[in-house]
């Protein structure tokens, strides 16, 4: 609507309605002016609704923080396989088809990939070349995702002879959003339809299909190392009063140890940094002087 609206003028007479009597408007200038003022109303009420979007997602989001489980958001240009993927690792079951922006709200799933560590799971409206600003705009609040994400998992469609550029773009689309600091993993997919040689041009990524299952256990492994490279071991002595802390260091880290002492609890644990300041700040009496 925001490219044609300022185009409206140059369609002339073909949008011309003829009236008569006193008073009338010029050929043309009638129904001009009638459809800009539908798409002008048109783009008012999809900026509200938008903004409506917004508000749901941020709500959504706030909810996900509270389950204290890492984001991991798959990006990606368009039509790479990024909602199949996220259908064979998680059983989502979301639509999935060979389309431009078949996604447009993402889905997010749980998912877990070790026996430790559980993770959330987002898919993203796909990427394309020289995408306008006021598309940027409009798909904020899904594009969000990979900007608020813990990890990012960069997928490619390896049977695209235009692959390395499309990385590029969606290298430049990140940046775009601030999406620049978290940890990535390349990912080739759909490796079924290439032959091995012609993987060179990204050697480390993981090779996998979505179709077929192929090198997923790979990727949910590269998963998991990358969060286990974030964490910090502890050692805390949780009284027995309070037990439903341990409960919480379990949820949101791996307990190494449990040890049973005359005073509570010695608890020694991996935990991330944004883990452990919920921790301490939920319990500041216990974690004040732990070791670790």
């Amino acid at each position: 609507y925001q490219y044609i609206l300022p185009r409206l003028a140059g369609m002339g007479k073909a949008m011309s309605r003829l009236g008569g009597g006193i008073g009338t408007r010029g050929p043309g200038e009638s129904k001009l002016e009638s459809d800009r003022r539908h798409i002008r109303s048109r783009i008012d009420k999809l900026r509200r609704d938008l903004e409506q979007v917004r508000q749901v997602r941020s709500v959504q989001r706030r909810q996900r923080k509270k389950a204290e489980l890492p984001l991991v958001a798959i990006v990606g240009y368009t039509n790479a396989g990024k909602s199949t993927l996220l259908n064979t690792l998680t059983g989502a079951g979301i639509e999935a088809n060979d389309r431009l922006f078949d996604t447009l709200d993402p889905t997010t799933r749980k998912k877990r990939i070790s026996d430790t560590q559980e993770i959330l799971l987002s898919d993203t409206v796909g990427f394309i070349r020289k995408l306008p600003t006021d598309l940027v705009e409009a798909f904020h609040s899904t594009l969000e995702e990979a900007a608020l994400a813990d990890v990012l998992v960069l997928v490619s469609d390896a049977s695209s002879p235009d692959m390395l550029a499309q990385h590029v773009v969606v290298e430049q689309v990140l940046q775009q959003l601030g999406a620049t600091s978290q940890p990535r993993i390349d990912v080739l997919n759909k490796c079924d339809k290439i032959e091995e040689a012609d993987f060179a041009p990204l050697p480390r990524a993981i090779r996998v299909s979505a179709k077929t299952g192929e090198g997923l256990d790979q990727l949910s492994d590269a998963i998991a190392a990358i969060l286990r490279a974030r964490e910090c071991k502890i050692s805390v002595l949780v009284p027995f009063d309070q037990y439903g802390i341990v409960t919480d260091i379990r949820a949101m880290g791996r307990i190494l140890s449990e040890e049973y002492t005359d005073h509570g609890t010695q608890v020694t644990a991996m935990v991330d940094a944004a883990a452990y300041g919920r921790l301490l700040s939920r319990y500041p009496a216990v974690f004040a002087g732990e070791e670790g």
